[in-house]
């Protein structure tokens, strides 16, 4: 099965979609400057929340901490939840990039792997930030456990209606696309979860990639059977 399946057409979606290139990332003083500025909210937020627990954390204080006036925090995150929880709207803009340069014919589940491999990438550099908030998820209570979960879906309907657009989907509600991002971003929760608690160096990419390996030859398998 192939995204003409889906989308009926084919070609290359710019030059660096033929190869299979990643978007360029920011290299000016104007661009790099505010992910600075992001991940010094970020570290800063994570470390108040870890010493004086989320709900005693404000975003006054994670200003402060930051160095950044309260108006700034806002400008690059809309409530100290998306800290902590993930900030859907900034990963649906880069996820929207990395899909762009992919070829037109393409299957959405190799376009959703070359977008997860793009997060992967830029997650090993955040390694420390990403272990820290692992553990204090962990330690929330129930309704930290529903909020998580509630942000979990609505990732995933993103994630969907990205691949919606990108497949230029005449029916959107193509039980296809949601098994297809629900099975790969599984695979990925998972391979985040084991590469957090390894202490051998792997690389995300490469914990990723041999789980996915492993699932595909298990899937095959089942659809073997279930032909046979």
């Amino acid at each position: 099965m192939t995204a003409a399946t889906v989308r009926g057409d084919s070609g290359p979606r710019g030059t660096g979609a033929a190869s299979g290139g990643r978007p360029d990332e920011p290299t000016d003083r104007r661009r790099r400057r505010p992910a600075r500025t992001r991940a010094s909210i970020e570290e800063a937020a994570l470390k108040l929340f870890t010493e004086q627990g989320f709900d005693a954390t404000t975003v006054e204080q994670i200003a402060e901490a930051a160095d950044v006036a309260p108006r700034t925090f806002f400008r690059h995150f809309p409530s100290k939840d998306a800290v902590l929880f993930g900030d859907t709207t900034h990963e649906t803009e880069r996820m929207r990039q990395v899909l762009h340069s992919r070829p037109v014919g393409e299957h959405p589940m190799r376009s959703l792997t070359a977008v997860l491999l793009d997060t992967a990438e830029r997650v090993e550099l955040d390694r420390q930030q990403h272990l820290l908030r692992a553990r204090l998820l962990e330690s929330l209570e129930a309704t930290g456990d529903y909020e998580f979960h509630m942000l979990h879906r609505r990732w995933v309907h993103d994630v969907v209606d990205e691949l919606i657009q990108h497949c230029d989907a005449a029916d959107g509600a193509d039980p296809r696309l949601y098994t297809w991002a629900i099975v790969l971003m599984s695979c990925f929760g998972s391979a985040m979860r084991t590469w957090l608690a390894r202490t051998d160096g792997a690389p995300l990419r490469e914990v990723f990639t041999a789980l996915l390996d492993e699932t595909a030859s298990g899937l095959g398998g089942a659809a073997e059977l279930a032909g046979g």
